[in-house]
């Protein structure tokens, strides 16, 4: 005997319609020993090196300039007298200003769900910010000046040369890609509830502070410690992660 199709109680089918669909669905991580996409043991153990890596080289190539640049006169000084730590700062700090890229992307990826349209603002922002790896590259040229010429031959020519507006073209967006873009990625990936608030603060003090405090003897150095510490917080976080869970997070 055939059973006679069932019919829906009255009101029932609208309701079914006007029902909210949820945009996604929640991601659930999968049981441990699940297959994941391949390669994502390496992304995330890089990620979290950049993330430790980066501010860490920042601050070092800082604490290997024991200098005074609250005038063009004593920056230029500082090449005479410190030319060899300025050298091997520049390339420490070309290297940390690369790895904040790699550093801000994972940040990205931890918060794409939580946080997307923030983390996408982030990850531009941020790929702005690798142009300061380039800029340390002067470095050497003003050592230069200072080194094989005089002191007001030198001092006139360095001035000339900061004083062409289209150099702010390149280093404005850069060091606002910088200090917004690495910031905001630890905002992301906090609102995303990944890491917590802690390091996302002293991220942000310390490149506030950096930035504006940058021409005194030793503020920058204890600043981007602060970023330094905030990194490695961060990285921890990320490599004691599931590869599992951060391939599907």
């Amino acid at each position: 005997m055939t059973t006679p199709p069932t019919t829906p109680a009255p009101g029932a089918a609208a309701a079914a319609a006007t029902a909210p669909v949820p945009a996604t669905a929640p991601v659930v991580p999968a049981p441990p020993g699940a297959p994941v996409t391949p390669g994502t043991r390496f992304r995330r153990i890089g990620g979290g090196l950049s993330l430790v890596a980066s501010g860490a080289l920042v601050c070092a190539s800082l604490v290997m300039i024991p200098y005074e640049n609250q005038t063009d006169a004593e920056y230029l000084q500082t090449g005479v007298d410190h030319t060899t730590n300025i050298l091997w700062a520049a390339v420490v700090l070309h290297y940390g200003y690369l790895l904040l890229l790699p550093a801000a992307l994972t940040l990205v990826h931890l918060a794409r769900r939580g946080a997307r349209k923030l983390s996408l603002v982030a990850m531009v922002l941020a790929g702005l910010g690798a142009g300061l790896s380039g800029l340390v590259a002067v470095d050497f040229y003003d050592v230069a000046l200072a080194n094989e010429l005089p002191a007001d031959e030198a001092l006139r020519i360095f001035e000339v040369a900061g004083g062409y507006g289209q150099g702010a073209l390149i280093a404005a967006p850069s060091i606002l890609g910088l200090a917004v873009g690495t910031n905001l990625a630890m905002v992301a990936a906090w609102w995303a509830r990944a890491i917590p608030v802690y390091p996302v603060v002293l991220s942000v003090v310390g490149w506030v502070v950096f930035f504006f405090y940058s021409g005194d003897a030793w503020l920058p150095s204890i600043s981007t410690a602060l970023v330094a510490a905030a990194g490695l917080w961060a990285g921890v976080i990320v490599l004691r992660m599931r590869d599992d869970v951060w391939d599907r997070i």
